[in-house]
C-alpha cells in the first residue's frame, strides 16, 4: 500500500485521529473539495467578534481613520485578533475582553486586553514579525493581560495602491 493510500486511511479514521490533524490531511488529499470561505480580513472583524461574543463579553473599537491595508498586514491583524480571542476563550472562559484598532500615519496598532490569566503569544509574535511589525504580550497595566502588535502600513503607501 502506498503512502497516499495510508494517509487516506488515516484521514478517514474519524475520531481516533485528532480533529486538526484529520482536517489538515483532508485538505491535502482533497483540496478541490474544501469550502472556499471568505479570506481573513479586518472587513470581517464584526463577524469574528460576534462569534466570540456569544460565549464571552467582547468590546471593540476603532480609532483613527480606517483605510485599506496591504493584504499581508490585513490578514496578520485579523489573525492576531482571532488567536488572542481564541486564547482568551480557552484560558479565561467568560472573562471580559477588549479589542482596539488604532490607525495612524505609520500603520495599525492592534491591542487585545483581557481579564484573567495571560494567553499564549508565540504564534501572535510570529504573525506580527512576519510583516515587519513589533509585538508585546504580558500583564496589562490594570491587571489581566495585554497583547499589542504594531504593524507597518504607511499611509502614503496606501495612497499609491
Amino acid at each position: 500500500m502506498g503512502r497516499l493510500e495510508r494517509w487516506r486511511r488515516v484521514a478517514r479514521a474519524g475520531p481516533r485521529v485528532g480533529g486538526a490533524l484529520r482536517a489538515a490531511l483532508l485538505r491535502v488529499l482533497r483540496p478541490d473539495e474544501q469550502p472556499a470561505g471568505p479570506a481573513p480580513s479586518l472587513t470581517r472583524l464584526d463577524a469574528l467578534i460576534d462569534e466570540f461574543a456569544a460565549g464571552q463579553p467582547v468590546r471593540w473599537r476603532v480609532g483613527g481613520q480606517p483605510r485599506p491595508l496591504p493584504d499581508a498586514v490585513d490578514v496578520a491583524a485579523y489573525r492576531i485578533i482571532q488567536e488572542a480571542l481564541t486564547g482568551a476563550c480557552r484560558h479565561a472562559p467568560g472573562a471580559a475582553v477588549a479589542v482596539r484598532l488604532r490607525y495612524d500615519p505609520a500603520g495599525l496598532t492592534v491591542e487585545v486586553r483581557g481579564d484573567g490569566p495571560a494567553v499564549p503569544a508565540a504564534g501572535l509574535r510570529a504573525r506580527a514579525e512576519s510583516v515587519g511589525g513589533r509585538f508585546h504580550a504580558g500583564p496589562g497595566p490594570e491587571g489581566g493581560w495585554l497583547v499589542r502588535a504594531e504593524l507597518p502600513a504607511p499611509e502614503d503607501e496606501a495612497e499609491l495602491s
